[in-house]
């Protein structure tokens, strides 16, 4: 069993702005690399966003959420996934023009295409790490997709071998990479190749 599981997207990624100061606008989180998160995920899956909703539920005494419609085009891990599945998650605008929004947390558009790792929580499969767990599909090269990581409006932090808190430098790959690349690093972590169906680009080479 792992530990935390339920608590990990939301108390790792939000409580721990408490403990460490963080830029004007930015929500500090825990960084999480693409190998633990494959690890804490349990699904893997790339999906296409058909239909996004503001949820009111402060009637209710719960707040604000965004219901986010995707069908799954393809699944890297994760067993009784569906085909279409609604992601709920925290923040949204009500019929008054109230807002609430949370710094680092994914913004979606219809027509989206996306690699997610989802963790199951208390209020179903939400992105590990926030913004991390999110990575946007481009077809700017058509042969050659590749994906950047959702990492807007957050400051990541790392626990050293002190246990103190340090700040992440973030490589470069972060901002974007091809998508082969992406998915070769998710099944060496899961340690199985990917399916031909699953490969997105030719079998060539990458220049490093």
């Amino acid at each position: 069993m792992r530990p935390h599981r339920h608590v990990m997207p939301l108390l790792v990624a939000l409580l721990i702005a408490s403990l460490a100061p963080s830029p004007a606008r930015a929500t500090t989180v825990l960084f999480v690399g693409v190998g633990e998160m494959t690890t804490l995920s349990d699904w893997i899956v790339q999906v296409r966003v058909t239909d996004v909703a503001f949820i009111d539920l402060r009637a209710e005494g719960k707040g604000l959420f965004t219901d986010i419609t995707m069908d799954v085009i393809d699944v890297f891990k994760g067993q009784d996934v569906p085909k279409r599945y609604v992601m709920r998650l925290v923040g949204g605008r009500g019929a008054d023009g109230m807002a609430l929004m949370v710094p680092g947390m994914p913004v979606f558009s219809v027509g989206q295409r996306a690699v997610l790792f989802l963790e199951k929580t208390n209020i179903g499969h939400v992105p590990c790490g926030l913004g991390q767990g999110v990575w946007r599909i481009h077809d700017s090269n058509a042969s050659r997709p590749w994906v950047e990581q959702s990492i807007h409006d957050l400051h990541m932090m790392r626990r050293n071998e002190h246990g103190n808190l340090e700040e992440v430098e973030l490589e470069p790959a972060s901002w974007g990479l091809p998508m082969i690349r992406l998915i070769e690093e998710i099944y060496a972590t899961l340690d199985r190749p990917p399916t031909p169906e699953q490969t997105p680009i030719e079998s060539t080479p990458l220049a490093p």
